[in-house]
């Protein structure tokens, strides 16, 4: 019976678990994955199951047939949690309605979040709640040891919610989707009835139910005892999950956090607690006075917290330069940090039991108390974790204060116990040694590690080029700015988030990120409304208030810390995005935006976090597009980030199918690298005047900036086109769209080689399609159109310069054509390793009185750019010896020479400086260039 019990409880777990993420998947789409809606969905699940461990304690000893009743509480589940992952998408029409009006008011919409979401997980949670207290009482009328049969029950429900919680999302989700997956939980559930029912059938128990008189009189009080050993498992269950929520925040600085890092963490704290659970029943078997332990292990507990904090630092150091990506390297850092702690509160909720169940006479009544106060504890200590310890304290006095709640739990037990004579000296002395030990290890805590270690973790990437500006362990995630600097002058800020970097205000990453506002100013015929879904660091935000034809702006963003930290990209207020009077800001998950919203806007933007990172695909299936076009107005445009460098081929069509199911006119354009923008619109019309369409470039404020970053002439526009409906149909053939009920059709990898992404890329290719496309003819101004195609061959330049690291001294033959064929300055100014960010800061150095021979550099080089070539040979000339620009510097300054028809002044240096031909394929290149300007000089002819 023993085996089959632990059976259908290991089927149990993998059920609860899978169908818990199941569930909260579902619900995020309907009510927001917001940390406030995720968190109050965590509250009312956690708080069905508190009423489940209450009805058990109050009624159960009164139960004739407890495996009975387990078996219909698992058909309940199965039902009801299959019909709950069906009900969620039918009725988040009807909780729009409801919620719409509560939009920006925090506190009503999330007080209706808790209490729909109690509502709707009600019967599952309360009856997953019931299971372990029924199951031990049926185990116990077999074989009356209490903590044996709690362990045993516990260890292996828990090992089942880890093996559910991986394979649920690692594969179910992915074979089957969300209906398959929760098919699968069901059957699960169903197995376990079934197993349940034939043992009850079977008669296989040895004790006689409990009288139900006895059982109703024992309920009446707590001894002080037991008062405090229901302390103790609150405490207990509250300082295990608040752990978790900081291990994880803390993970992250090292993990990836894609949903399957997720899920790996999440199994390393399942299966400490379950092969807890499991030795202590093992002991409890050997040992019936285990629970005398109980101080000694908890004071234990507390110094492990510490020391795995410690050493936490001793991962290998190749986690120093690249974060960990896959589920093998994510086990390999969680492991060490959260297992130790997890094993031993296992091993405490379990001799806690044992020790309550001495107190309460009613095995079923003890359970279910014991799991009351544990959940309660759980749930009270993961929101600890997540609004206050985190924003208030941080990861590092988190774990300091939690390792003294294990000195609390000790007290609380110890002053609770009951006293044994005989005890023996072992247990004593055990007791002062741990706890001891946990007073050494609060008075030594090893502060400053966060600082001076764990959070450079992701910074040491971008050392020495960037220093770390201010970092803050907010609310949603941990965010560290980053400042490069170039002739003691910011140049660009980082934002990192966790592990990853979000976003910054390079020059290459502004470029994409304003031509989604650019774009669909250059083509709308009259934009008065935007909406950006995603603030990053602020770089759209900032084109949108400078668009002056909107009207309204409104951002909405995850994040408030995201916000109020953008503050050091835009010290001056008066820059500031979020100050313009026309921006309002809602902090808020963007899908529940939208579809609690009832405005519709001209332009939508969107630049979510990568798709593959927790949470994040909902914004990118096809429910959510068709969703972002019913939020546009009619002619409306929506611009939408593709993240190729993030994205495997596939997981690209995939992403691109999923767009072109909800846009009939779908275009995929390149912003820079390949950071990609999809285009689609609300049934736009046009064609727009060629003079509306160039009003930005006469913009005083706009055509600075879009001219800085590529878009030097509104022509440029067109060569960015990649492909059509057509083309992006025909490439994605053979895959399926991504959908609310197929999240996992993204793969899980994340390396992804640039050149595989070169023939999409194919600039030629990319022209004939531009010159047919239907929504080009539509959109594009005639004599726009036709001159866009003479500017393809220019954005393979721009194409290889953004995607891959060039030395300028290689394309000087290229460069020269460039100058000398086109009225473009950002192209050679680029490659020759320069900027429009370099370039302002250069100029306030110089301002300064900074005449460094970088600022030489980078001024000599915009000068030649502008075809000004008496100032590029006079900064050129100055930049001196053994310097880092030398080299390049000569040859340009030669070739300045040679360009401004000074060719035997040009010949005589290049002899002089070294720069024959026959030595490097550079100097080679150098030469037929230098002979091409200067045709009639011989100097450098070389042998014949």
């Amino acid at each position: 019976m023993t085996a089959l019990l632990c059976a259908s409880f290991f089927l149990s777990g993998f059920a609860a678990l899978a169908f818990e993420a199941l569930w909260f998947y579902q619900a995020g789409l309907g009510l927001g994955n917001s940390i406030w809606a995720s968190s109050v969905v965590l509250a009312a699940f956690m708080g069905g199951l508190g009423i489940g461990n209450a009805l058990v304690a109050r009624h159960g000893d009164r139960l004739r047939h407890p495996l009975r009743l387990y078996a219909a509480l698992e058909l309940s589940i199965a039902a009801s949690g299959f019909g709950l992952v069906a009900l969620l998408p039918a009725i988040a029409p009807f909780l729009v309605v409801a919620l719409r009006p509560f939009l920006e008011a925090a506190w009503s919409l999330n007080g209706l979040r808790l209490a729909v979401s109690f509502g709707l997980l009600l019967i599952p949670a309360v009856a997953m709640g019931s299971t372990l207290p029924l199951l031990v009482s049926a185990l116990y009328r077999r074989d009356p040891r209490f903590g044996t049969a709690l362990g045993r029950l516990y260890g292996w429900n828990t090992l089942g919610g880890m093996f559910g919680a991986v394979v649920g999302d690692a594969l179910l989700i992915g074979w089957w989707g969300i209906y398959g997956a929760a098919g699968a939980a069901a059957a699960c559930n169903v197995c376990a009835s079934a197993l349940a029912l034939f043992l009850a059938r079977r008669g296989e128990r040895r004790s006689a139910p409990a009288q139900p008189v006895a059982a109703a009189a024992r309920a009446t009080a707590l001894s002080l005892r037991a008062g405090t050993l229901l302390c103790a498992a609150f405490l207990a269950g509250a300082a295990l999950l608040a752990l978790e929520v900081v291990w994880f925040r803390l993970l992250l600085l090292i993990v990836t956090g894609t949903s399957t890092a997720f899920a790996v963490m999440l199994a390393v704290v399942l299966a400490g607690i379950g092969l807890g659970g499991l030795l202590a029943s093992r002991w409890l078997a050997r040992d019936g006075a285990a629970a005398r332990w109980l101080p000694a292990l908890a004071a234990f507990a507390g110094v492990l917290c510490t020391a795995v904090y410690a050493a936490f630092g001793l991962l290998p150091r190749s986690f120093e330069w690249r974060s960990a990506i896959d589920w093998s390297e994510t086990l390999e850092v969680a492991f060490p940090l959260m297992f130790p702690v997890s094993l031993l509160s296992g091993v405490l909720f379990t001799l806690i039991g044992e020790a309550l169940h001495r107190e309460l006479s009613g095995e079923t009544r003890a359970a279910g108390l014991l799991t009351l106060a544990n959940t309660i504890g759980a749930m009270s200590g993961s929101l600890l974790a997540g609004f206050a310890l985190l924003p208030r304290l941080g990861v590092e006095s988190s774990i300091r204060l939690l390792t003294a709640s294990y000195g609390l739990i000790a007290l609380v037990v110890l002053l609770g116990a009951e006293r044994r004579k005989g005890s023996g000296p072992a247990l004593s002395i055990a007791n002062y040694a741990f706890s001891c030990a946990l007073l050494a290890a609060l008075a030594f805590f090893p502060s400053g590690l966060m600082q001076e270690r764990y959070i450079g973790y992701p910074i040491a990437r971008f050392l020495p080029q960037w220093t770390p500006v201010e970092g803050r362990e907010g609310l949603t995630e941990t965010i560290v700015y980053l400042r490069e600097e170039a002739f003691g002058e910011p140049v660009a800020h980082r934002m990192l988030t966790n592990s990853h970097s979000m976003s910054s205000t390079l020059t290459r990453d502004a470029r994409y990120m304003k031509l989604f506002v650019y774009w669909p100013v250059a083509v709308h015929p009259a934009p008065r409304s935007a909406l950006l879904i995603g603030y990053g660091v602020g770089i759209t935000a900032k084109a949108l208030s400078d668009t002056r034809a909107l009207e309204t702006i409104d951002v909405v963003e995850i994040s408030r810390d995201a916000l109020e930290m953008n503050r050091h990209v835009y010290p001056d207020p008066a820059d500031y995005p979020l100050n313009d009077p026309r921006v309002t800001t809602h902090i808020e998950d963007g899908r529940f935006f939208l579809q609690t919203t009832d405005r519709r806007f001209d332009i939508i933007t969107g630049e979510p976090p990568p798709p593959k990172m927790a949470g994040i695909v909902s914004l990118y299936t096809v429910e959510y597009f068709e969703l972002v076009r019913e939020r546009l107005n009619e002619g409306g445009i929506a611009t939408y980030w593709l993240p190729a460098h993030a994205l495997t081929q596939r997981d690209a069509k995939v992403i691109a199918r999923s767009f072109c199911s909800a846009f009939d006119d779908c275009t995929l354009w390149t912003g820079s690298g390949l950071d990609w923008m999809l285009v689609g619109t609300r049934g736009a019309s046009g064609p727009v005047s060629a003079e509306h369409f160039a009003r930005q470039w006469e913009d005083p404020v706009v055509g600075p900036e879009i001219r800085a970053l590529g878009f030097e002439v509104p022509e440029q526009l067109g060569a960015l086109f990649i492909g059509g409906r057509e083309y992006l149909l025909s490439l994605s053939a053979g895959v399926e769209p991504l959908t609310d009920r197929h999240p996992k059709r993204l793969s899980e990898t994340l390396v992804v080689q640039k050149a595989r992404y070169l023939p999409w890329m194919e600039t030629s290719a990319a022209r004939r399609r531009f010159e047919r496309d239907p929504v080009v003819e539509r959109l594009w101004p005639a004599s726009m159109r036709r001159a866009s195609l003479g500017y393809f061959d220019e954005q393979d330049a721009y194409n290889r310069v953004l995607n891959f690291q060039v030395d300028p001294s290689d394309h000087l033959p290229e460069i020269h054509r460039w100058i000398a064929e086109t009225r473009l300055e950002t192209l050679p100014l680029w490659f020759l390793g320069s900027d429009g960010n370099h370039q302002r800061a250069a100029a306030r150095a110089w301002a300064a009185g900074n005449r460094s021979p970088a600022i030489h550099f980078h001024l000599g080089a915009a000068a030649l750019a502008k075809r000004d070539l008496a100032a590029a040979l006079t900064h050129l000339r100055a930049v001196g010896e053994g310097e880092r620009f030398t080299g390049l510097s000569r040859r340009l300054e030669v070739y300045a020479l040679a360009l401004d028809g000074r060719c035997e002044r040009a010949n005589a240096l290049a002899e002089a400086r070294g720069l024959e031909p026959g030595r490097s394929e550079q100097l080679d290149r150098f030469a037929a260039l230098l002979r091409e300007l200067c045709p009639l000089d011989e100097t450098l002819s070389g042998p014949s």
